[in-house]
């Protein structure tokens, strides 16, 4: 039997990695349809009931102990003396650094033991997947988040004879020197590198990892769709918005309120033009913790300005699964997506989609679409932007989603093709090696 362990972002309630997944978990099953499949994901409970297999942490999670009446007391004790060390000028710094170095043989000590556990059952794996998705990035969280759990489990793999593979996966942003130097030792591990876009390659070539790799697509592209039929164009369209937390303090690791409200402010402009010309108006979410209260914030706006905003019959019925998601989409004539993967997932029901790109990965996936007309960038675009694009894009809404229908075939073929030779590692080692060249749909 094969065992097959796929490294991901599950169970982060954002359905764009849970596509991602989904993806991949379709073509195992396809080709080896009696495999054992575990997962290595920060949620592993999510991962267990949301895709039904076999899942264990990433990483260790710092545990708080105590309880009961004594817990508010302790607080407000530990809160006073804060204060107090507050007042002595370089006292707090030098109580941090204490505080620090005492507790940093008990969190080696637990570092040690978790490794060990990982080992263990990298043990019963003959492939490593790291799985699509945005992977190779140290904005979020750091040097010392993703890029370190990305080399400590590619070393582990290896000391237990496992194949690692790093398949579809993004790139960037990357800023740090130390985050830099562990994607790059992660990727020299690997017994085959591919990348989601031309811009991901770029990127991990410059920091000195191998960069003579093929590229790919997005492994959610791999799921198997059967797109509604778009009704006959109308005057009167149901245009999808996705908007994403731009710089939201409530979510982005850089927060600036001025350049969030003035990403809101555009959508508002546009989706109240949107309203004036007598379309139907559909938020949704792709990331379920952080797009809801960008969308009420939107929503609350329109509502002040006297836009038509309360005709959605999915407004009061929550999301919850990639199939909410795509029932959802299938509903929408026109989509108009901040977030890359409403954008990929519109595209993947051959819905004509206008995307606004907050990073290179949207500007690419577009051109593989054979949409870059249809694209623009979040720092520069405005609401007459969106609106030009948008009538031009009305009156050709059947031609554009033939257009897209015809490369998402080729696309959806490209990750079976991946696929097949990422699990040539476990069936025909020595035939990895000869990659062959970029499949001409991915040139846009």
């Amino acid at each position: 039997m094969r065992r097959i362990g796929i490294l991901g972002h599950f169970g982060t309630e954002n359905l764009g990695d849970e596509a991602v997944i989904a993806g991949v978990l379709h073509q195992i099953r396809n080709l080896y349809p009696d495999a054992e499949i575990i997962a290595f994901t920060g949620h592993p409970d999510d991962a267990r009931r949301r895709h039904g297999i076999a899942s264990f942490p990433l990483w260790r999670h710092a545990r708080t102990s105590g309880s009961g009446v004594a817990q508010p007391t302790k607080r407000r004790v530990t809160a006073a003396l804060r204060d107090v060390a507050k007042r002595i000028p370089g006292l707090p710094a030098v109580l941090k650094t204490i505080r620090t170095a005492g507790r940093l043989p008990g969190v080696l000590l637990q570092e040690l033991r978790f490794l060990a556990q990982c080992r263990r059952r990298l043990q019963q794996v003959d492939l490593l997947i790291i799985a699509g998705s945005n992977q190779l990035n140290d904005y979020w969280g750091g040097a010392w988040d993703f890029p370190y759990t990305l080399l400590k489990w590619c070393l582990l793999a290896k000391s237990v004879g496992a194949k690692v593979a790093f398949l579809c996966c993004g790139a960037g942003p990357l800023r740090s020197w130390l985050g830099k130097r562990f994607i790059q030792y992660s990727l020299s591990l690997a017994d085959y590198r591919s990348y989601r876009d031309v811009g991901s390659q770029r990127l991990v070539t410059s920091i000195g990892a191998p960069g003579d790799d093929p590229v790919c697509t997005d492994l959610a592209w791999g799921l198997e769709l059967t797109p509604a039929v778009p009704q006959e164009t109308s005057s009167r369209l149901v245009v999808g918005l996705n908007p994403l937390p731009y710089f939201d303090p409530r979510y982005w690791p850089e927060p600036d309120p001025g350049r969030y409200h003035d990403y809101v402010r555009k959508l508002v402009t546009f989706a109240a033009w949107l309203s004036a010309r007598g379309h139907r108006l559909r938020f949704f979410p792709t990331q379920l913790r952080a797009d809801p209260s960008v969308i009420e914030d939107i929503r609350a706006l329109l509502r002040d300005n006297g836009a038509i905003v309360d005709d959605d019959p999915f407004a009061r019925s929550p999301m919850r699964s990639l199939e909410d998601l795509m029932l959802r989409l299938a509903t929408m004539d026109i989509v108009v997506a901040t977030r890359y993967h409403g954008v990929l997932l519109a595209a993947a029901v051959h819905r004509p989609v206008l995307a606004i790109a907050y990073y290179r990965k949207t500007v690419d996936l577009m051109a593989q679409i054979g949409q870059s007309d249809y694209v623009v960038d979040i720092t520069s675009f405005d609401a007459t932007a969106l609106a030009t694009r948008f009538e031009r894009m009305e009156s050709s809404v059947q031609a554009i989603s033939r257009d897209i229908g015809q490369r998402a075939l080729g696309l959806r073929q490209g990750v079976v093709n991946e696929c097949d030779r990422v699990f040539g590692l476990v069936e025909h080692p020595s035939d990895i090696g000869a990659r062959p060249e970029q499949a001409p749909v991915l040139a846009g």
